[in-house]
């Protein structure tokens, strides 16, 4: 739980420092992802079904759920996707760096 937090709040001081514009056009993205997000992971944690397919031991995390899902969880997810797209960004500007540099 503390890794995941410390990844989140790292990536994010990450975007504010170099890519604030992708930053705010994420904020309303990850609202619409919590949509699937919130119905697929409500089913394996049992929101919809009897039986839960995943079982989270609140020893191991906060104890916090929104619905059946732990917090963690869309706080990881934030903050994956949030990287990915940060990735993606820098490794585009080295592409068309390295593309203009050769012609």
């Amino acid at each position: 739980t503390q890794v995941n937090y410390y990844f989140a709040f790292l990536v994010l001081l990450i975007s504010f420092r170099f890519s604030s514009q992708i930053l705010s056009k994420y904020y309303v993205t990850f609202l619409l992802m919590l949509i699937p997000f919130f119905i697929v992971n409500g089913i394996l944690t049992g929101s919809f079904i009897h039986e839960q397919v995943v079982w989270y031991n609140n020893d191991e995390n906060l104890g916090i759920r929104l619905f059946t899902i732990p917090i963690e969880d869309v706080t990881y997810a934030f903050s994956l996707i949030l990287c990915t797209l940060l990735l993606m960004e820098r490794f585009s500007l080295y592409k068309k760096r390295y593309v203009f540099a050769v012609k």
